[in-house]
């Protein structure tokens, strides 16, 4: 079991969850699933592989449980928050959250941030008609998950197109693919593949490579005799910071592209001087270059509670806590599964600081994507 205090709000993780609360901790009893307290878990990768975006995750989480208690919680009662860690594993993720719903008696779940152990969690929570609201999932498969399966993060669908016809409509003709090999680099991969296809261009070199790797010198030898024009990378911020850094010292200078998880200042930290020039689609919505008050908010609370700048994971993560008490809010008691589902189907737009939200009949949230690039060292808008 690990305590850890910070400000107002503490937390406990492991084999017993405690209860967040503005006021202070305290152990959750007599409060069922379907009374007036709103219980969420929160299922993240604490640890392992993806352990660096659950960290994140979770503080913006703590960020919204003090400010929706500060305002008074949900129907005049502190908001619970539960959290549990997936490790990025689809087994343990079913078991933490087969725990949530029938131990700690969640109304609904936050979670997962990786899209294997969401798509591993869905059959769980529409069997027993929980809500389960994804921050950041992208897999396609999760449109169909079922009835009480959301998520504010476009599917790879959106993402792959857009930077799959930018690169058409930019003239490239011969593209090498590089991907990491799990659910998401290989649905990513294949939907840039498609559409690329479709515009006339191919994919002259398409090459996997697994989260561990740290060499790809002999991938990036493959895609130089392959003589493509373009390079798209589709993983994550470090091990895309990595490639391109590699593939400049081996000395390809093809044009990059890459995805949205690469905004984040880790990137361009690892990528250094390479990373300059890079293209990737903005699937989010979190931008606050824009001065959205909304989002201007998010990151002044943020920055001064943890000292450092929020990033996608963390501007989702709260998204999605908020959007939740936002229709607990707005529920009848009790609040059942079925009724916060309702809740979110008929809620038309909300505005949180990734953007207007809204959900399309499959639970897909609605929001366009935008180019943008590394220009001097920074992430701006490519137009």
């Amino acid at each position: 079991m690990w305590t850890m205090n910070r400000g107002k709000t503490q937390v406990l993780l492991g084999g017993l969850a405690i209860a967040v609360a503005t006021v202070g901790a305290f152990l959750v009893s007599g409060c069922g699933r379907g009374a007036s307290g709103l219980r969420i878990g929160v299922l993240f990768p604490m640890t392992g592989e993806a352990g660096s975006y659950g960290e994140k995750g979770r503080d913006a989480v703590l960020l919204a449980v003090d400010e929706v208690n500060a305002s008074g919680g949900v129907h005049g009662q502190p908001v619970r928050a539960f959290f549990e860690d997936s490790k990025a594993d689809p087994a343990t993720g079913m078991s933490a959250a087969r725990k949530l719903i029938s131990a700690d008696r969640v109304n609904a779940i936050e979670g997962d941030i990786v899209s294997a152990v969401t798509l591993a969690v869905a059959p769980i929570a529409e069997s027993n008609h929980v809500v389960l609201l994804s921050p950041t999932s992208s897999a396609p498969a999760i449109a169909d998950a079922g009835e009480y399966v959301y998520r504010i993060w476009p599917s790879d669908l959106e993402e792959g197109r857009a930077i799959a016809t930018y690169a058409a409509t930019a003239g490239y003709r011969r593209a090498g693919v590089l991907y990491m090999n799990n659910d998401y680099g290989q649905a990513i991969a294949g939907i840039f593949k498609s559409r690329f296809h479709e515009l006339g261009g191919g994919v002259v070199s398409l090459e996997g490579y697994q989260g561990s790797d740290s060499d790809f010198r002999p991938f990036l030898a493959k895609l130089r005799s392959s003589r493509a024009d373009v390079l798209y990378i589709a993983g994550y911020f470090a091990d895309t910071a990595t490639i391109v850094r590699q593939a400049r010292e081996v000395g390809i200078t093809v044009p990059l592209l890459g995805t949205t998880a690469i905004e984040d200042p880790q990137f361009l930290n690892l990528a250094g001087p390479a990373a300059e020039g890079i293209v990737y689609p903005l699937a989010t919505g979190f931008d606050p270059s824009t001065g959205d008050p909304v989002g201007s908010a998010f990151v002044k609370a943020f920055r001064s509670r943890y000292r450092r700048e929020p990033g996608w994971v963390e501007a989702h993560s709260y998204d999605a806590f908020k959007l939740l008490c936002y229709v607990a809010e707005r529920s009848q008691i009790p609040l059942t599964g079925e009724e916060l589902r309702r809740g979110l189907d008929n809620m038309g737009a909300y505005q949180g600081v990734t953007g207007s939200i809204r959900f399309d009949r499959n639970g897909d949230v609605v929001k366009p994507v935008v180019l943008k690039v590394v220009r001097g060292g920074r992430f701006a808008r490519l137009r």
